[in-house]
């Protein structure tokens, strides 16, 4: 199974969406976005973000397998 965005109501009607793991996981949760609309462009915002976006590591560990040339 793939992952999925779901998009739901919260306690206070705002309209949400969690991007939830084949297995289950939820991996985040949006903040809330008065209209559908709003939260499907934020969706495809974090999708593109996602497959586009580079790795910063901010911890200052090196793998042990990085080599530095």
């Amino acid at each position: 199974m793939t992952s999925q965005f779901n998009l739901h109501l919260d306690a206070d009607a705002g309209l949400r969406f969690e991007l939830v793991t084949g297995n289950g996981d939820v991996l985040l949760t949006s903040e809330a976005f008065e209209d559908e609309d709003a939260a499907i462009a934020a969706i495809w915002s974090v999708r593109d973000a996602a497959a586009k976006g580079r790795i910063v590591d901010l911890t200052g560990s090196v793998p042990e397998n990085h080599h530095s040339d």
